[in-house]
């Protein structure tokens, strides 16, 4: 039965099955495939639960709008993050 979250992850720790449950999809195998200011969105949104262009280029300094829409816009296009709202309402959220 799927539920819509991603499966969870079985590692066995001093000879004991430990069974991890995520909330989100992001697997650490996609955030080897990240580059640092992707991370850098990715692990806020893990603390603050969304992020707008606005929090995204305060975490980059020095980054143009565009820039933070064209790398946001990356994230959607990996499945990781998706869109709400409309043109400066926007904001994103982890799938």
């Amino acid at each position: 039965m799927d539920h819509g979250l991603p499966e969870p992850l079985f590692e066995l720790v001093t000879e004991r099955l430990v069974v991890n449950f995520r909330k989100y999809r992001v697997s650490d195998q996609d955030l080897e495939n990240l580059n640092a200011r992707q991370r850098k969105a990715i692990e806020y949104l893990f603390k603050h639960k969304r992020i707008t262009n606005k929090d995204y280029r305060n975490i980059n300094p020095g980054i143009t709008t565009r820039t933070g829409f064209n790398v946001l816009h990356d994230l959607i296009q990996k499945n990781l993050i998706t869109a709400e709202g409309e043109k400066k309402q926007r904001y994103y959220t982890l799938r």
